[in-house]
């Protein structure tokens, strides 16, 4: 679902990156400019959602209910919300085994599972890989310019 995802976002000129929730998820950001204001891009972030759940109906849901949504994946957009935390990058999680939270990049992602990361190998990857989030909020992106090319 998340090359799904980017294979959209790509087609919106709009660069994600990626990165294990330290639990079994993903999540896929997409660093914008602040030239639409928060209602507006929380509001794109859904459409992008309901867009991908109706070209691929049988593996994507936006169900809350976990009861409803096994079998498919969950995406959730509402977590673009003031106030709701996120697990950031590099952080454990409180589980059993300390999976942590591991940027990724796409060519990575093909080959790796959320919990390969935990806190007995993090040190180790990011001393071979480098920060992979180094720059995640350096490369704010035009959502704004996105929206022109999708409405044209």
């Amino acid at each position: 679902m998340a090359f799904w995802l980017r294979e959209l976002l790509l087609s919106m000129s709009l660069e994600p990156i990626v990165k294990t929730s330290g639990k079994t998820g993903l999540h896929v950001f997409v660093p914008i400019r602040r030239t639409i204001d928060f209602d507006a891009a929380r509001h794109v972030s859904e459409l992008v959602g309901r867009h991908l759940m109706r070209l691929h109906p049988k593996d994507i849901t936006l169900e809350w209910s976990v009861p409803k949504r096994t079998g498919k994946i969950f995406m959730d957009y509402n977590m673009n919300v003031r106030g709701k935390t996120l697990n950031v990058a590099y952080s454990p999680r409180g589980e059993p085994g300390a999976p942590v939270s591991m940027p990724l990049t796409w060519e990575e992602l093909a080959g790796a599972h959320p919990l390969d990361f935990r806190i007995t190998n993090a040190a180790q990857r990011l001393s071979e890989t480098g920060d992979r989030w180094r720059d995640a909020l350096s490369r704010k992106q035009s959502l704004e310019s996105a929206l022109k090319l999708v409405k044209a």
